[in-house]
Order: structure tokens, then sequence, then C-alpha cells
């Protein structure tokens, strides 16, 4: 649902309607397989069940793998849950072996980070889990996250497959907390606030508390209202 209302609402319609450019996606197999009617729906979105706490090496990883090597696109969450408090999280290793195996099958995918504000207002993630009219989502895409140097300095030193995997995530990590903050700073121009900033008044109401910053040249704002 998250890529269908951030990723996918912004793409033009001639790739939401060509099944071999929409984008392959992780989710969660105790969630979104829990039956044959669920299972049926997240598989002809292209999403593949990925078995959480099975470790970096299992079929859905494998999958993914082939998938980045035969030049398809493959969007992940990184941190492998839902960020429900939005703490730092540290990202999950098998990103690095996305990228690590792909690269060494001689097809480095590019990387492009995005990072997006005001889902959980759409979609709060609270029973009933109904959508929200009337809410933004504000979606900063980065620029390609230039991986080459940090894959070539990996192999010249011979680095362990674990190394490689913890080192290209790590990166990857940075790169992503730089545009959280580039993203934040979208929001506050156009809001004069963060989304969850609010100041408790007397009254038990809130309201909100500005702090605008300037508009970073490098990020790109999508922002649709729902």
């Amino acid at each position: 649902m998250k890529t269908f209302i951030t990723i996918q609402g912004v793409l033009d319609t001639g790739t939401l309607v060509r099944g071999s450019r929409m984008r392959w996606s992780l989710a969660a197999h105790d969630i979104c397989f829990t039956n044959a009617l669920h299972a049926a729906f997240f598989a002809l979105g292209k999403c593949v069940p990925v078995v959480r706490g099975a470790g970096v090496h299992q079929p859905a990883m494998d999958f993914c793998v082939e998938r980045l090597c035969s030049g398809d696109w493959v969007h992940i969450f990184p941190e492998g849950r839902v960020n429900v408090e939005k703490e730092h999280i540290r990202f999950k290793w098998g990103v690095g072996r996305l990228i690590s195996e792909s690269a060494a099958r001689g097809r480095p995918p590019l990387v492009l980070p995005v990072w997006h504000e005001g889902m959980d207002h759409v979609l709060p993630n609270t029973e009933p889990y109904r959508l929200r009219a009337r809410n933004h989502v504000y979606l900063c895409v980065g620029e390609p996250i230039a991986l080459h140097p940090l894959l070539d300095r990996l192999k010249s030193t011979n680095a362990s497959e674990e190394e490689t995997r913890r080192v290209i995530t790590e990166r990857i990590q940075e790169e992503l907390w730089r545009l959280r903050d580039k993203a934040h700073a979208l929001v506050r121009r156009a809001t004069g606030r963060l989304l969850e900033e609010t100041t408790a008044i007397p009254n038990g109401k809130q309201h909100n508390t500005p702090t605008p910053e300037p508009t970073p040249k490098e990020c790109l704002e999508k922002e649709k209202e729902l």
C-alpha cells in the first residue's frame, strides 16, 4: 500500500500499466501472505514474501538478486519493519547483500534513495486501518548513490562477505539520513512545521510550531494530495 500511494503515485501511466517495468518489493510473509486471497493479491502486485528473522540467505533474497541481475527494479524498506516511533533503526544487512552479489555478477544496481513523510497521517498504523483523505504525502527523491568506489575498495582489500554487506548497508543508511534531513526541510518550508511537530497549549488543543528552512536544491519534491 505504501509503495502504491508514494512511489507509484507519482509514476506515469505507461509505467504503471506495463508489468515488465513495475517494481518488485519485499513483503512480510506473516502479514501479506497469510491466506490464499492475500497471497494472490500481493503476488499480482509483484511482492516477494520475505521471512523476517531468517537472515540474508533465504529464497526471497535470492530471487531479488536474480531480479537485479536481470535489470529489474527492486523496491525495499531497509529497516525491515514498520518504524512506528520513527526511531533510528539499523538497516538490515540484506540491503548490502543485494548490492554486493549483483555487483559480483557484473550487474551493480542503480541505488536511488527515496524518503517520504506523511504516510502515517494518510494510513495510520492503528485500527481500523482506513485511508484518511485530505492529507499530504511529501516525497523526496535523492541522487543515485555512487557505490562503485566503495565496491572497488572492498574488493581490493579482500573484505569478507559479512564485512562487505555491513559497509555497503552503512553507507546507504548514511545517505538516507541525509536525505531525511532534506525531506524535513521541504516539509517545514511547505507547512511551517514537521508533520509530527505540535506544541500543547493550556486549553488542551495544539498548534503548529513553524521552523522554516530553505529548500535543498539537490532534492526533488513530489507532493500529492490524497
